[in-house]
């Protein structure tokens, strides 16, 4: 393998040499110029292609370690590290297994295709007849447009990550107000019939409604869905659990209106605007893309679950969970992923039966991550997102950029890492059994991959400059 890689590269250097003497004399014949450049290194020395030169040594040593490290797991994992397209390391790659959050890769990359990076969701305020000096003379609807990120000031100091992207819910006033509107005499309804109103994927473990791991999903939702925040929006609360999204919504609106100047005389609830409604104000989500980037940085699993619902409504009309798992197979399949292996129930992840192969699981995160802003919203290790109170005094903190996965029996890490050599890993590491509800494992693995070619820089291999 090695000595093939030595071998295309001396034939595509020398391919180089010989095309450009033709250049060199046809430049010559019209016009003196002058001399060029030397290279201190010769044009066929190996140090040309550094990693090929480092490359045997490293891997050996790179081996040996990752090898100690997989001795050490109990239960089951399969891993697969890459260099330049090239395989370093790998166990078990053709195994199956949970990969509890690395799954919202896969749902992101449907998102960005059948959604499109650009697209947002709008909410809509609707009455029955326009308003007549500044006057809604009946029920304000509030009709969900499937925006995952509404919460309030009161909710943000709740959030795991401080810096968590989210849309101040406070917008959806200005809007109102902006549209000349100063009272509504009747009622704020929320509009949730955008989606399924299916709060719960039925196979999930009741733990799941009681802990905050995912809110009951809606496409009119405020705070995840949690309950202490309508009356006081903008005040934290320790009193809080899943309650009716929709109904939430409207009150938490109703809150922020009337202390934000506008007068409603009802009260709040749950209900269908009427068709030929008139839309009053709308206001835009975030682009998908920034609400992908938000899903993959923080883990968010009410926001994946929303996404799966609006990628089924785009592709089927049907809104549902069902209709969005078989749109996300039929959109990765289209953009050339093996989906052998692969079996998903939900898009976060958090279903215990959910199954994916680590090609599958490398194959996504690489392909998120060719773009650049895409490749910004993988957490960083020690800094940022999923993985800012992990590794955070370790050979991989700053170097590890990685999608995490996290449930009682499923640790996992695929993304990046930048090697102390300097050379640029890809890789994936899913682990399930007993063992794996810690991140011990999968950050011991993260560890170890900044280390290949350990002792060598990739700078002192490279060629010299020219004089």
């Amino acid at each position: 393998m090695a000595f093939s890689a030595r071998a295309c590269a001396f034939g595509v250097l020398l391919g180089l040499t010989v095309a450009l003497v033709p250049m060199s004399v046809a430049s010559a014949a019209e016009e003196p110029v002058a001399p060029a450049p030397v290279p201190t290194t010769p044009i066929l020395s190996a140090r040309r292609l550094p990693t090929v030169l480092l490359g045997p040594s490293a891997d050996t040593r790179f081996a040996t370690s990752l090898d100690t490290w997989a001795k050490g797991v109990t239960g089951s994992e399969c891993a697969i590290v890459t260099l330049d397209g090239r395989t370093v390391w790998s166990r078990n790659e053709s195994t199956v297994l949970a990969p509890a959050s690395v799954m919202k890769l896969a749902t992101a990359m449907a998102a960005l295709d059948v959604l499109g990076p650009d697209r947002t969701f709008t909410t809509n305020l609707v009455a029955s007849k326009a308003p007549k000096d500044g006057v809604v003379d009946g029920d304000l609807w509030v009709v969900g447009g499937g925006d995952p990120l509404f919460i309030t000031a009161g909710y943000r100091p709740s959030l795991d990550d401080p810096d968590q992207l989210g849309v101040d819910l406070q917008v959806v006033v200005d809007a109102l107000r902006s549209a000349g509107v100063r009272k509504v005499n009747g009622a704020i309804i929320g509009d949730d019939s955008l989606l399924s109103n299916e709060r719960w994927i039925p196979s999930w473990p009741q733990r799941y409604q009681l802990g905050g791991t995912v809110g009951p999903l809606s496409a009119l939702s405020v705070n995840d869905g949690q309950t202490g925040y309508a009356d006081t929006p903008g005040q934290p609360t320790t009193k809080r659990s899943a309650g009716d999204p929709t109904l939430l919504a409207a009150q938490t609106l109703r809150t922020l209106l009337s202390s934000g100047g506008v007068e409603v005389g009802g009260g709040a609830s749950t209900g269908t605007a009427p068709e030929g409604a008139k839309v009053l104000a709308s206001v835009d989500s975030l682009p998908v893309q920034r609400i992908v980037g938000e899903m993959i940085l923080d883990s968010d699993n009410t926001t994946a679950e929303v996404l799966v619902r609006q990628i089924g409504l785009e592709a089927s009309g049907k809104g549902t969970t069902v209709a969005g798992i078989a749109a996300i197979g039929e959109s990765l399949r289209r953009q050339g992923f093996s989906t052998d292996g692969l079996v998903m129930v939900d898009g976060s992840g958090l279903d215990l039966s959910d199954r994916m192969p680590c090609s599958l699981a490398l194959a996504l995160v690489q392909r998120y991550a060719s773009d650049g802003d895409r490749a910004s919203t993988l957490p960083t290790a020690g800094r940022t997102g999923t993985l800012r109170k992990r590794m955070t005094a370790s050979a991989a903190t700053g170097r590890v950029r990685a999608k995490t996965g996290t449930l009682n029996t499923a640790n996992a890490l695929a993304g990046f890492a930048d090697t102390i050599s300097g050379a640029g890993l890809r890789f994936v590491m899913i682990h399930n059994g007993s063992d794996a509800r810690g991140s011990g494992v999968a950050d011991q693995f993260a560890d170890r991959l900044v280390t290949w070619g350990e002792g060598a820089q990739l700078a002192a291999l490279s060629p010299g400059p020219v004089r």
